[in-house]
């Protein structure tokens, strides 16, 4: 295995760093957080074009399928199943690092709101 160029691996460690500053300065400190557990991109490499992620916590998962590269398509399953709203957290604008977490909260509900912890899609 070759290692990358170091101006290539500065560059990545420099996205990395950026990516975690912004994701800090995002944290909300009374929501709970649902741990990624799973993402295809590291635990199953090689399927191009779909990516798929598993976040859990305080009793309640969500699987993410990401298609596209560009324009992405991103569908959401939450378990257990009943009315949830998700709304999504990250970049605003076409070109900016999609840095994303997801808030789910459950209307006329004693669940407590949580969201996923940040990821680049």
């Amino acid at each position: 295995m070759t290692s990358p160029p170091p101006e290539r691996a500065c560059t990545q460690i420099a996205l990395v760093r950026s990516v975690g500053y912004a994701a800090f300065g995002r944290h909300e400190r009374d929501l709970d957080v649902l741990d990624v557990i799973f993402d295809s991109l590291v635990d199953a490499p090689g399927n191009e074009g779909s990516r798929q992620l598993r976040f859990t916590g305080h009793g309640i998962s969500l699987d993410v399928d990401v298609h596209g590269q560009t324009e992405l398509t991103v569908e959401l399953r939450v378990t257990p199943a009943g009315p949830v709203q998700v709304e999504s957290r990250g970049a605003d604008g076409p070109g900016e690092t999609r840095l994303v977490s997801f808030l789910l909260q459950w209307p006329n509900s004693t669940q407590r709101p949580v969201r996923t912890a940040w990821v680049m899609l």
